[in-house]
């Protein structure tokens, strides 16, 4: 081996944490795991890269991910009163940002809302009610969906949900593992695992034990 194929301290540090991590990815493989993209993700490029390669790589490891994001920190409240509006906001600007830039990663992301299947349906009483039939699609096909926090309403029209509560309603439908932002504590079930999203590969670091 010349000096130039030594392999330096950082390249043995990266293939070091690669094999203590296999038993993990062994133990993850076909699992399927919804995760929040808290507002640190939607509003800072670098963390929303990071969030990314996460996401990217569980999904080649084996893992069945779904994102649900609501409509990020800079939702004017005026929005709830127009509809058409808000789907342009949530599910335009926000969603597509990032489903591109999981695509940078992956090129598997699809987006959605929860209109779409009637995913997500909030009734009269604000119960949340899935149908899972489309997510289990795209996952079945290898794809990541992200969700749009955007459900139908039984009077016919759309009800923009937190993410955090239209997440656990995903997770406990498709008998998913669920993580949230670390702010999202008081809100989330017991079952759920919260992450500091301002910390970069967050994600990462908790499904896989790393430190």
């Amino acid at each position: 081996m010349t000096p130039e194929e030594h392999p330096g301290p950082a390249a043995r540090d990266v293939a070091g944490t690669l094999v203590a991590a296999l038993p993990r990815i062994r133990e993850l493989h076909g699992r399927t795991v919804v995760v929040v993209a808290g507002h640190h993700v939607l509003a800072d490029e670098g963390l929303r890269h990071a969030f990314c390669g996460d996401i990217g790589f569980l999904r080649y490891s084996g893992v069945r991910a779904v994102l649900v994001h609501d409509g990020g920190p800079h939702l004017p409240a005026w929005l709830d009163g127009d509809p058409a509006a808000l789907r342009t906001h949530v599910a335009g600007h926000v969603q597509r940002g990032l489903v591109g830039s999981l695509n940078e990663h992956t090129t598997l992301a699809v987006g959605l809302t929860g209109e779409d299947g009637r995913t997500l349906e909030v009734g009269g009483g604000g119960d949340v009610r899935v149908d899972p039939g489309v997510l289990r699609v795209f996952l079945d096909s290898g794809r990541i969906p992200v969700v749009s926090s955007i459900a139908y309403g039984q009077d016919g029209g759309i009800r923009h949900l937190a993410a955090a509560p239209a997440a656990a309603a995903l997770a406990e439908a498709l008998d998913a593992a669920l993580v949230l932002p670390a702010e999202d504590a008081q809100a989330g079930p017991p079952s759920a695992a919260f992450v500091d999203m301002a910390v970069p590969h967050a994600v990462l670091r908790h499904l896989h034990r790393l430190r």
